[in-house]
């Protein structure tokens, strides 16, 4: 059976950066989930001689029927996926105290509920195969906090420990779960910040610029495959050395 890796959210900007990384390293059998807009992954995918049709799968991940039936349509034209790249996630800004329940849970659904849910959906056939990869995404706020985003933080650090707990779960499998908490990339949410305050960040980051996509694709790159068997249940910190 083929092996898949699957990337959520191959749209955004980190997801997009991971899918280029991965083809340029020669992978093809890739699927690519967008929930909405889906212009720059169908771009690139041509740019590379792939049938979108083929490679694109739109699902909402908070829906648990959209996921069984993404997985359905990926097992029939792709094949098996053994390496899961939970990147699908949101956020908003909101002060704690003016922010509504429902604007509280729809970040958490969609980073820490999504990345359960497809967690859930992809492990009984990596359980059967003996072999996958997990690799969820955190961020630098989910350890530092910051202010405007308290449920996206706690989404964040709840993504950090439930993959602690997964890693201990699936390791006699052969599957191992790793977390990568983000930094500062130059792509995402940070679009949305000040250009003034953006030279800020790049001061407070030891390596003085913003990651990119060789930084998070090599990392991505390296947790997909068999060298990695022995490194499960890590927050790995790709931040330029911010503490």
């Amino acid at each position: 059976m083929k092996k898949v890796i699957l990337i959520t959210g191959s749209n955004g900007g980190i997801g997009l950066a991971i899918t280029d990384y991965l083809l340029k390293k020669g992978h093809r059998n890739l699927a690519c989930h967008y929930r909405t807009g889906s212009d720059k992954i169908k771009a690139l995918l041509t740019s590379f001689d792939l049938d979108h049709a083929k490679h694109l799968f739109q699902a909402d991940l908070t829906n648990e029927s959209e996921i069984k039936l993404m997985n359905s349509e990926i097992a029939t034209k792709l094949g098996f996926v053994s390496t899961l790249v939970n990147v699908a996630g949101m956020s908003t800004n909101v002060m704690s105290w003016k922010m509504t329940k429902e604007q509280f849970l729809d970040v958490i659904n969609n980073n820490l509920v999504s990345t359960f849910l497809c967690s859930k959906e992809f492990i009984p056939s990596m359980r059967n195969e003996s072999w996958g990869r997990i690799i969820n995404f955190s961020s630098v706020v989910g350890s530092t906090g910051v202010v405007g985003a308290s449920h996206y933080c706690a989404a964040k650090a709840g993504i950090e420990g439930f993959s602690k707990a997964l890693s201990l779960e699936l390791i006699n499998k052969n599957i191992t779960v790793n977390t990568i908490a983000l930094g500062y990339f130059q792509y995402g949410l940070i679009d949305d910040v000040p250009a003034g305050m953006q030279e800020s960040l790049k001061e407070r980051i030891p390596a003085k610029r913003f990651g990119n996509g060789h930084d998070i694709g090599s990392m991505v790159h390296f947790l997909s495959e068999e060298d990695s068997s022995y490194l499960t249940g890590q927050v790995l910190h790709l931040n330029g050395g911010l503490l």
